[in-house]
């Protein structure tokens, strides 16, 4: 962007340009295209993520009986099915008065969800909501973010956030995140996303003085890294120079404000409150006040680097030092080097927790994983950033760790609540040794299909059900219920599979109804479920070739559960005050409670099913 530009006008030039780019805008509003420009380039930087022409229409919802809100979508870069409730502004100015509004109606439109008050909105957005809110668990954020293309100028954000959460005095909002961004933000914000590419082949530092470097052994060194040369690098490689970290950078507001004031107000300490940032690489060579690197990526760091990028206040004229450690990768095979890699990672990441999926990231068993899931048919990406290739676009052709650890906490242990509720349970290692570890084969060829199922789920059962029930005396219940049944619907095929295979007993079964009554974690659970025996396939896989027929093997299936479900939430309701669907759903003992009270009927229909196959 031209130092004369303002950042309106910049946007509106990538408007015009998004509009070329994705016909399906270019007769939209152009405040509606700037709702999907603030969205691609926040929530679809990372090259994996595929953004379709349709998914603009998903999760774009501004319209009549929008209930205040322009967007919905459940934040493609979290493991934890994290909810986007957004407002977007196209506006050339912005007061704090505009603002609040804004959040307000955000607030209002969340609690009347949460009631069930679903006819102040339009059909799509309480489908919309309906859908995203079923994925939400205890682990999950519900992030409220305000897009604008004006200048923040005298507006505080702080003090804006405190009134909106004011709004919630009856409900908790421990887990609630409040996200601005304005015209210089979302300025960033594209021009990051545009640039993110794979490695950096080479490049180079400026240290303190010549030759000042403590060395550990051949391979290893520490030094006073320019922050201008680490500025430069970042400019000119962007987000390619974090390729081999464990993630991008991730905005934390408490710490990137802490480094921008220590820049701004005491860089000279700078070195003395950062952890500097560490570099790993194939070979290094320091020659007087510059040190060489050859295929390098910061592994720790990442934040401190962008922040420094982004940083007015360093200059060639205002430079200081910060500690950099360099450090050259081990090991003879990828397996060594990746494991060597993802310690150094590990153990030097620390000023933001790291999620865990990222830690798996290069795991060795997570790459012996992605080659089975390519043999059976599917990309699966070990590492966020790694892009698609087009025949694997279809989005159930391609996967990573966090969705098919859900899908199998679901179908392989039969824990369809705690795959929404608390999805991280699949990092015990008694979970997740069964799942990457194990038989991979067989787990990759299972997952192909749990894939397919989740695909059909979101993308045909939903819409097919809502048609078929829209005009039903209990249209409202049994809608809502469906959409918040995906891992449920998901466990029972497995379960139905698995029974009418032999592989699931009734012997078992009696043993889940009596344990599912104690207080969890359940045991015997997991010993029973986590044999899957010769299970190589849910439904034959001449039935799964044709799709149409397995289409409606599916619905049938979904319809068992659904129906009995509804029938269990409708008499349970009686007795406990204000249950709702999602929290009902999220405990895996109504999903057991579901199954025993409605075993006879359930059995026969499975055996019918399965028989004509």
């Amino acid at each position: 962007m031209p130092s004369d530009q303002k950042p309106y006008d910049y946007i509106s030039g990538k408007i015009n340009s998004l509009k070329e780019t994705y016909p399906s805008l270019r007769g939209k509003r152009d405040d509606y295209v700037f709702s999907a420009l603030a969205v691609k380039a926040n929530y679809y930087k990372n090259p994996a993520l595929v953004l379709n022409e349709s998914d603009f229409d998903d999760f774009i919802v501004d319209g009549q009986y929008d209930g205040g809100v322009d967007i919905l979508l459940s934040d493609p870069n979290s493991e934890t099915s994290d909810l986007v409730i957004g407002q977007s502004k196209y506006y050339q100015t912005i007061t704090s008065d505009d603002a609040l509004n804004a959040l307000t109606k955000m607030a209002s439109f969340y609690k009347d969800m949460l009631q069930g008050h679903y006819e102040q909105v339009n059909e799509k957005v309480q489908a919309r909501f309906l859908s995203l809110y079923s994925d939400i668990g205890e682990e999950s954020k519900i992030q409220f973010v305000l897009y604008t293309s004006a200048p923040r100028n005298r507006i505080r954000p702080e003090t804006l956030t405190k009134k909106f959460k004011d709004l919630f005095v009856d409900i908790d909002s421990s887990n609630f995140e409040v996200i601005f961004f304005f015209g210089s933000d979302l300025v960033s914000e594209i021009k990051e996303s545009e640039s993110r590419r794979p490695t950096v082949e080479s490049g180079k530092i400026t240290i303190d003085k010549s030759n000042n470097f403590l060395l550990f052994g051949e391979t290893a060194a520490i030094v006073n890294a320019s922050a201008f040369s680490i500025k430069s690098l970042y400019a000119q490689h962007n987000t390619n120079l974090l390729a081999r970290n464990l993630r991008y950078h991730v905005t934390g507001r408490a710490i990137d404000k802490a480094i921008e004031e220590t820049i701004r107000d005491a860089p000279e300490s700078f070195w003395l409150k950062n952890n500097g940032i560490t570099i790993i690489c194939d070979e290094f060579r320091i020659d007087g006040k510059e040190v060489k690197l050859k295929n390098f990526s910061i592994v720790n760091g990442g934040q401190t680097s962008y922040m420094i990028h982004k940083s007015r206040f360093v200059t060639e004229q205002q430079d200081f030092y910060l500690p950099c450690k360099i450090i050259e990768t081990s090991g003879n095979t990828e397996d060594e080097k990746n494991l060597f890699s993802l310690e150094i990672a590990k153990a030097t990441n620390s000023q933001k927790a790291i999620k865990q999926i990222d830690l798996k990231a290069n795991s060795p068993e997570q790459v012996r994983f992605s080659q089975a899931m390519r043999e059976a048919g599917i990309f699966y990406q070990t590492k966020r950033g790694e892009v698609v290739p087009n025949s694997y676009k279809l989005s159930y052709l391609n996967s990573d760790l966090a969705e098919i650890g859900k899908l199998c906490l679901s179908a392989v242990f039969q824990m369809p609540g705690t795959s929404r509720n608390k999805p991280s349970t699949l990092y015990s290692q008694q979970y997740y040794d069964a799942i990457f570890d194990g038989n991979q084969p067989q787990i990759a060829s299972l997952c192909k299909e749990l894939l397919y199922i989740d695909y059909y789920f979101r993308y045909s059962f939903q819409k097919r059900f809502d048609n078929e029930n829209r005009n039903r005396p209990n249209a409202q219940e049994r809608i809502a219920f469906a959409h918040n049944s995906r891992t449920i619907c998901t466990a029972f095929v497995a379960l139905a599979a698995r029974y009418y295979q032999g592989n699931i007993t009734n012997e078992d079964l009696q043993a889940v109804f009596d344990a599912s009554r104690q207080e969890p974690p359940y045991p015997k659970l997991y010993d029973i479920f986590k044999k899957l025996d010769n299970v190589s396939s849910l439904i034959r896989p001449a039935v799964f070739a044709n799709k149409s027929e397995y289409d409606k093997v599916l619905y049938n299936l979904f319809m068992i559960i659904i129906n009995s479900g509804v029938t269990c939430f409708a008499m349970a309701s009686r007795y406990e005050e204000g249950l709702i669907i999602s929290n009902y759903l999220k405990k895996d003992k109504n999903y057991y409670s579901i199954l025993e009270s409605q075993w006879a009927m359930i059995e026969n229909q499975i055996n019918s099913i399965f028989s004509m196959l």
